[in-house]
């Protein structure tokens, strides 16, 4: 009985524990969304063994929200939390390999984190009967042709261009008045990863998650200032009329 009670308490603690890890995690999220970096921030570094809020802090470091970029620190705190579990630190990983920040842009790097990334909402939606078996095979492919990062880099793009094409500065300026080319190219490049088995709606589903926070800070940033909308806008257009699909 005195077993019984023991394991009852400690069950009890571990309980109130994650109740009050979950708590400041959410009030962090809440005043991220709210912009109040210094409070978010602080509340994390309570919680240094939830991946959640380290992967936080990296973000906040990433993109300087309160505190001075630190892509150094960013990238810490992105490896920590994927020692722990966290997806979204993966996801974070490949990105700043993609894109070179802090460090030099590395393809394979940035494909073996998306590869990682995408693997494991796969396993999870396998064991849930929602996604098709991926095999070895095909991750080698993908890995090999750097297929799901070059997807990643060109899919976070679109989504951005296909918000502020639809905003009402875009509807009423007509700074972008058509984007079918751009459409077109996804479609063709939607083609490409079908063909070598990759589940775009999972992929798809899983950038739109991680973007979400970044695409509303950029609405924030540029809404009310039609020259810096005008650069970024014009600017994502560039880079994906750019974009050689057919050389992938």
């Amino acid at each position: 009985m005195s077993s019984y009670i023991f394991k009852l308490i400690f069950i009890c603690f571990l309980m109130l524990f994650y109740n009050y890890s979950l708590a400041n995690y959410n009030d962090a999220i809440d005043n991220y969304n709210n912009q109040k970096w210094h409070k978010a921030k602080k509340l994390c570094t309570y919680e240094l063994d939830d991946f959640k809020c380290i992967n936080l802090l990296g973000v906040i470091y990433l993109n300087g929200l309160g505190v001075e970029a630190d892509y150094s620190k960013a990238k810490i705190y992105f490896l920590k939390a994927k020692k722990l579990g966290s997806k979204s630190a993966e996801f974070n990983l490949g990105w700043m390999a993609l894109k070179g920040l802090g460090e030099k842009i590395n393809l394979d790097s940035a494909s073996k984190y998306f590869n990682n990334y995408n693997l494991k909402d796969a396993l999870v939606k396998k064991n849930k009967n929602e996604l098709k078996n991926i095999t070895k095979d095909n991750l080698v492919k993908l890995k090999k042709n750097n297929l799901i990062s070059k997807y990643g880099y060109f899919y976070t793009n679109y989504i951005k261009l296909e918000i502020l094409f639809k905003s009402k500065i875009n509807i009423e300026k007509k700074i972008v008045p058509n984007i079918s080319e751009i459409e077109n190219k996804l479609k063709l490049f939607d083609t490409v990863l079908i063909k070598n088995n990759a589940d775009i709606l999972a992929i798809r589903e899983n950038i739109l998650k991680e973007q979400e926070i970044f695409i509303k800070l950029l609405i924030i940033d540029i809404d009310q200032d039609l020259d810096k909308f005008k650069k970024t806008i014009t600017d994502v257009y560039v880079i994906l009329q750019n974009y050689e699909i057919n050389n992938i």
